[in-house]
């Protein structure tokens, strides 16, 4: 799937616990690992970092949200880790992980590196779907990953039923399938053009996404939940032994709903695991 992890590291202890998480990754998908420093040269630590880790080392000066993103292409997966230098705040999310989410062209992992001790390896990947194009993306690559490294799949959709004041104004019928239709939407308001409004839908976009799912050999599980769907993901992980969150940077065409700063901005900033956000446009 990924050629070459990428992982920024600072040899703080946190950022050591991305770099770990990056090999693990590398190891089981037979991946070219690099790490990069940027900065002053810090000499053999680097060095011997890289080689714990079966990886390259590599040194760059600059910003560090610009020298990341420089360095890594399309198809590769850049690993930030959540927290960074013990006692310091600039790679706190908000910061570097933050400005990285928003301008990478690639597919980003954010490690959870403020918990103590080693990471534990994967068990199960959690991804959202809203059964838009951008999202059958995401099932896919989560699909993809879930596979490489030998985990299973969860797949997700929040659907949210109309309250009576957003449905005023609309035409009479049945207000579900006028809102589910294909149509040009005439008369559903456009904030509400894109939410799943029912659980009968959301089990339409499960079946559509299980079926993507298996054809990368991945028998997934389905679940629809009513509810915000950041909210929904946030919980579900919680919840079940989730190493993993995975969500597309955007969702629904021709919408804002889902653009990174939403729904994957609330979830790297909140989840409680890592988050992968899969660079869906």
């Amino acid at each position: 799937m990924y050629k070459r992890i990428v992982v920024g590291t600072d040899l703080s202890q946190t950022s050591k616990l991305a770099v770990g998480r990056a090999a693990w990754l590398a190891e089981r998908m037979k991946a070219d690992l690099q790490l990069v420093y940027v900065g002053s040269d810090p000499g053999d630590q680097l060095e011997e970092l890289a080689k714990e880790n079966g990886g390259e080392a590599k040194v760059r000066q600059g910003n560090p949200v610009d020298a990341l993103i420089d360095e890594v292409g399309e198809d590769d997966l850049l690993v930030v880790g959540s927290v960074g230098m013990s006692g310091a705040r600039r790679f706190m999310l908000g910061n570097v992980p933050n400005k990285v989410s928003h301008h990478a062209g690639s597919d980003l992992l954010i490690v959870k590196t403020d918990k103590k001790g080693d990471l534990e390896p994967y068990k199960a990947l959690l991804v959202g779907s809203d059964g838009s194009p951008t999202a059958t993306l995401a099932v896919e690559a989560a699909a993809q990953l879930a596979a490489s490294i030998g985990v299973g799949l969860t797949v997700v959709c929040a659907y949210q039923p109309p309250s009576e004041d957003e449905l005023k104004g609309m035409k009479s019928g049945d207000v579900l399938d006028q809102w589910g239709s294909k149509d040009k939407f005439t008369d559903v308001p456009d904030e509400l053009k894109w939410r799943i409004a029912s659980a009968s839908q959301a089990g339409d976009i499960l079946e559509r996404a299980q079926e993507h799912a298996s054809r990368h050999g991945v028998d997934a599980t389905t679940t629809a939940v009513e509810g915000p769907a950041a909210e929904v993901l946030l919980k579900i992980a919680e919840e079940g032994d989730y190493g993993m969150i995975a969500i597309g940077s955007v969702g629904m065409s021709g919408t804002k709903r889902f653009m990174l700063g939403n729904v994957p901005n609330r979830i790297s900033h909140h989840a409680r695991t890592d988050v992968l956000i899969i660079r869906t446009a």
